[in-house]
């Protein structure tokens, strides 16, 4: 085994996974629950190489692919999805791994898009509309786990003649087609998670993501020792290159949680030692021990974690300051990170000896980053992806030469940690001129306990609005402290005394910023921004045009109220 701060580079994934079972083939690699009442069991790496030799074999028997077919695969996170992943690999097939959280009708034209040869997929109703959608476009349709059928379930009903095959030969077969497997060969089509319009296939070479996947595992000097457990979904690619394919870099442990619900439930059973989330996931653990009047002690942020936790790694969106501020006063250490899709997706991270508050931290060994005049963000190497599939003119629009446009705004400092600023294409601009960036708008208003989640609108408009989703928790504290009592959740929401909270948590929050960056009009919302409606992407960043489209009548009616002497708001019209 390698020594713990160096990697022996490798150019595929696949030959990440074959010498990590070179290496430990007798230890434990996986841990996952087959069953919600069920303890964890694990896997070792030489079973993991017999569960991927099997799928290779059989779906090289039924003659299906050619290398450079596609295969959709929309299930959550298990073993199988980790098996399939490398047996595609291996038979130089592109896997389009999907959320299950996805709309139907995006689903149908991804699908159509990308032209697969077999979806494999998890959600009967979802399984139902691609088969009778896709009988002319020879998609073969099947249902994950579907006994029946060796192209959706390839390890049942394994041969006894397979068995019995010794597993240095069934290392020996794929170290021969690993050793076919050219670098810069498209390994896989990731679809954006479509925050800034139609989503686009990303293509990425096997070297794209074997590099990035050691150039993070190296930055983090991850320990052989280490446990990880791993909850975001595999479709995204952070959860992919972060929780699996360092994995197969560092050879430590990888545990899956069983479901959302049952994360901290999973940690106290697992004990992990490193996390990767999302801003909302640590909020809601703080927020929660927040609650219960426990945040304050020492020590519960990692107990309620599982006790062992060294290290959570946060991307995907900015960490609300307050957050930072409860894991740093109880010394876990709580680090950003940033990336793209189409970077494989890591360009950055902050480490234990390495970071800064507010900081996405700096760049990984063998990437590059820089700032143009106008403070975008770009970033070259061989992080950056080969193109976006079948849409020639979008990949230009990104690329300037071998620099990849981020779209995001920000500034490196004099130590080269990366700031990020804002969206470029979110800055709104006021009918007065003025420009504004509404992320750390939200960030701020996001930060008081009131606030689930916020949107900032104005574009084209005299002043700024918002959409806000309260927390229900703590908006049900306050109304039973002020005693107040009502017949419907409208008229809650739409209470003065309701409304006043809301105004002054606004206020309080945006005390320090511009007059053209304070909050208007602004409307309570009923509901949450969700994946099922579209408004928040798999990984719960927001879906911005999605949700001023949903909400535009809403939206309108702040602008334009009901017909009064002298609107409530009138004091921030310019």
């Amino acid at each position: 085994m390698e020594a713990e701060n160096e990697i022996a580079w490798k150019t595929s994934i696949a030959e990440m996974f074959l010498d990590r079972v070179r290496s430990d083939r007798g230890n434990a690699a996986l841990w996952f629950r087959p069953a919600a009442e069920a303890p964890y069991q694990s896997a070792t790496w030489q079973q993991l190489l017999r569960d991927v030799y099997v799928i290779v074999r059989r779906y090289e028997e039924l003659g299906l692919f050619s290398p450079g077919d596609r295969v959709v695969h929309i299930r959550d996170n298990c073993r199988e999805w980790i098996t399939l992943d490398l047996a595609l690999m291996f038979l130089g097939v592109w896997h389009v791994s999907l959320s299950t959280h996805m709309a139907a009708d995006q689903v149908v034209s991804i699908v159509e898009h990308c032209r697969p040869k077999l979806a494999i997929v998890a959600l009967d109703t979802l399984f139902q509309k691609l088969q009778q959608h896709f009988t002319e476009l020879e998609v073969q349709v099947v249902r994950a786990d579907q006994k029946s059928s060796h192209l959706a379930s390839p390890l049942h009903g394994v041969p006894e003649e397979w068995d019995v095959i010794p597993a240095d030969e069934m290392l020996a077969d794929l170290e021969a087609r690993c050793a076919r497997i050219e670098p810069d060969q498209t390994c896989t089509l990731v679809y954006t998670s479509g925050t800034t319009g139609q989503p686009k296939g990303v293509m990425l070479s096997h070297r794209n993501l074997a590099f990035d996947a050691q150039a993070t595992t190296y930055a983090y000097s991850e320990k052989p020792a280490d446990k990880r457990l791993s909850f975001l979904p595999f479709n995204h690619l952070y959860a992919r290159t972060c929780d699996v394919y360092t994995w197969y870099a560092r050879g430590s442990q990888l545990a899956l949680a069983f479901a959302r619900e049952t994360i901290l439930e999973d940690c106290q059973q697992i004990q992990p030692t490193l996390i990767n989330g999302v801003p909302y996931f640590y909020q809601k653990v703080a927020e929660g021990l927040k609650l219960s009047g426990k945040l304050e002690q020492a020590g519960t942020l990692r107990a309620a974690l599982g006790g062992e936790v060294r290290m959570c790694s946060s991307g995907g969106a900015p960490l609300a300051p307050w957050v930072i501020d409860a894991f740093e006063k109880q010394n876990l250490a709580l680090l950003e990170g940033y990336g793209l899709t189409e970077t494989s997706p890591v360009i950055t991270v902050s480490t234990e000896d390495s970071h800064r508050s507010g900081s996405v931290g700096r760049a990984i060994d063998g990437v590059e980053i820089r700032v143009t005049e106008d403070a975008e963000i770009e970033t070259s190497g061989p992080h950056v992806m080969q193109g976006y599939y079948r849409n020639e003119d979008a990949t230009q629009q990104v690329m300037d030469g071998a620099w990849l446009r981020t779209g995001d705004l920000g500034l490196i400092d004099d130590d080269g940690y990366l700031w990020i600023t804002g969206r470029k294409k979110e800055i709104l601009v006021l009918s007065t001129g003025r420009k504004v960036n509404p992320q750390p708008l939200e960030l701020a208003i996001g930060s008081d306990p009131l606030v689930a989640q916020v949107i900032v609108c104005g574009e084209g408009r005299k002043c700024l609005s918002a959409l806000i989703v309260p927390e229900p928790e703590q908006l049900r504290e306050r109304i039973k402290s002020a005693r107040l009592w009502f017949f419907s959740k409208e008229k809650a929401l739409n209470h003065p005394k309701v409304r006043q909270w809301f105004r002054d948590a606004i206020d309080c929050q945006l005390a320090n910023r511009s007059d053209y960056e304070q909050i208007g009009p602004f409307t309570i919302l009923g509901y949450g921004f969700t994946p099922a409606s579209g408004e928040l992407t798999p990984k719960l960043s927001l879906r911005r045009d999605a949700i001023l489209k949903n909400h535009h009548d809403k939206i309108e009616q702040m602008y334009n109220p009901p017909q009064v002497s002298q609107p409530w708001w009138h004091r921030w019209l310019p």
